[in-house]
C-alpha cells in the first residue's frame, strides 16, 4: 500500500509535534519494509530528515501550516499522489480532501487556551474550529495521545468513542539515569550555564496556561518564606503572543535567582533534568506531557499539576498540586525538598513509570491501525 504522512512539523523546533513526527517515522521505517511511504516535509523539515529506508520517500512541499495554500495547493498534491491512506500528524489538513485518512490529535489547547491572535479574531477561531471538526469527523480513525484527550474530543465534537484510539507517546533513549555518572560533563555543563547552585527546573512553552506566572509566585514564596537556596531554571523561549510572561519575570523581586537559558540544545537537555533537585510542571492543560516523563527517565523527582492528563500519564510516580494556587505549589515543593527519603522514593517510582512508554510500541500500534483501516477499505 501507498501511505502518505504529513510531517510538516518534523523539525525539533516545533517541540512535542516534532518529537512525535520524528519518532513515529523513524520507528515505522524499522518495522515496515513492505508498504511505500511518502513523507511530506517543508524545506525546514528536510534539513533534519535522515531516514534511509528505501520505501520511505521524502517530498518537499513549501506550504505553511494553517494557510490558504494548505487548503488548495496541498489538496492538489495529495489528490495527484493518490495515496491509499494519509496520516495527518496534527489536526490541520485540507478540509476538502476525500481520500482515506487518519489524524492524530495531541491536545485541544487551541480550544481552551487560544493564542492572542485567535482571541482577537472571530474568523480565526471559526477557521480553526472548522478545520479541527473536519479532521476528527471525516477521518477513518482518530488517534488521541491520552485518554484525557480522547474525552475532550468526544465532548467538544460529539463523535463516538469507538472511532478514537488512544496511543501513548514514548521517551527518547537519551533520557537515561546513567547520565548521572557523567560527573565531568556535568561540571562542564554547570559552568557553561552558570549553574553554581542547586536548582528547580521547568521546561515548556512560555504560555499562561503552562502555569509560569503561578510558578514564579510560588518561587518567590519559597525564597522569602521558606528560605530555600535553590535557583529556578526556566527552559524554553518567550512567545511573542504572550509578552506578559517575560515582563512578569522582570518584575519579580527574585529575578536574579531565575535562570533563563533559552532554547536548550538536545545534547544538554538530559543534563538539565539530571542535575535538577526536582522538576516542576504546573501546566493547567496537556495532551500527554513529555517533559515530566523525560525528567523521570533521568531519575529526577517530579512535582506536577493535578490537571488534565497528568495523573493519567504520571500515575503515583509524581507528587501533585493545584496549579492555580502559588501558596500550595510552594508548600508542596518545600515539603518534598526537605524529605530526602521521599525524593529517593519518587525517583525510583519515576524510573519504573517511564518503562510503560516507548516510541517503538507507539509505532507498532500506529501501523496496526493503518492495516486495520486499509483492510476494512
Amino acid at each position: 500500500m501507498k501511505i502518505g504522512i504529513d510531517a510538516r512539523f518534523y523539525r525539533r523546533s516545533t517541540a512535542g509535534l516534532g518529537r512525535y513526527s520524528q519518532a513515529l517515522i523513524s520507528q515505522l521505517a524499522k518495522i515496515d519494509k513492505i508498504n511505500k511511504y511518502i513523507i511530506y516535509l517543508s524545506p525546514e523539515d528536510k534539513k533534519e530528515y535522515n531516514v534511509k529506508a528505501k520505501n520511505f520517500k521524502p517530498k518537499i512541499v513549501p506550504i505553511t501550516h494553517y494557510s490558504l495554500s494548505e487548503q488548495t495547493k496541498f489538496l492538489n498534491i495529495l489528490n495527484k499522489d493518490k495515496n491509499d491512506l494519509v496520516h495527518f500528524l496534527n489536526f490541520n489538513h485540507p478540509i476538502f480532501y476525500r481520500g482515506k485518512f487518519v489524524t492524530t490529535v495531541h491536545d485541544l489547547t487551541i480550544m481552551f487556551f487560544p493564542t492572542g491572535r485567535q482571541q482577537k479574531s472571530f474568523i480565526r477561531r471559526w477557521a480553526f474550529k472548522t478545520v479541527f471538526s473536519s479532521s476528527v469527523k471525516n477521518a477513518q480513525r482518530v488517534i488521541a495521545i491520552s485518554k484525557n484527550t480522547k474525552k475532550d474530543i468526544e465532548e467538544i465534537f460529539k463523535i463516538s468513542s469507538n472511532k478514537i484510539d488512544v496511543i501513548y507517546e514514548g521517551i527518547d533513549k537519551q533520557y537515561n539515569r546513567k547520565m548521572q555518572n557523567a560527573e565531568c560533563r556535568m561540571q562542564n555543563f554547570k559552568k557553561k550555564y552558570n549553574l553554581n547552585h542547586p536548582y528547580l527546573f521547568f521546561l515548556s512553552q512560555w504560555r499562561p496556561h503552562k502555569g509560569l506566572p503561578e510558578l514564579i509566585k510560588a518561587f518567590e514564596i519559597l525564597r522569602e518564606r521558606y528560605k530555600i537556596p535553590q535557583l529556578l531554571v526556566i527552559g524554553g523561549k518567550s512567545n511573542k503572543n504572550f509578552p506578559e510572561i517575560p515582563i512578569f519575570i522582570e518584575k519579580s523581586g527574585y529575578k536574579s535567582k531565575i535562570i533563563r537559558p533559552g532554547f536548550i540544545p538536545e545534547e544538554d537537555l538530559p543534563l538539565f533534568y539530571t542535575c535538577a533537585d526536582v522538576f516542576i510542571f504546573p501546566s493547567k492543560y496537556e495532551g500527554f506531557g513529555l517533559p515530566p516523563l523525560e525528567a523521570m527517565a533521568c531519575g529526577t523527582p517530579v512535582i506536577s499539576s493535578n490537571k488534565s492528563c497528568m495523573p493519567e500519564v504520571l500515575d503515583d510516580a509524581a507528587e501533585y498540586f493545584d496549579p492555580s494556587d502559588p501558596k500550595k505549589i510552594a508548600k508542596k515543593i518545600k515539603d518534598i525538598l526537605s524529605n530526602e527519603q521521599l525524593m529517593q522514593e519518587m525517583s525510583q517510582k519515576g524510573l519504573k513509570q517511564v518503562k510503560k512508554y516507548s516510541w517503538s510500541k507507539m509505532a507498532k500500534e500506529t501501523l496496526k491501525l493503518y492495516k486495520k483501516v486499509l483492510k476494512r477499505s
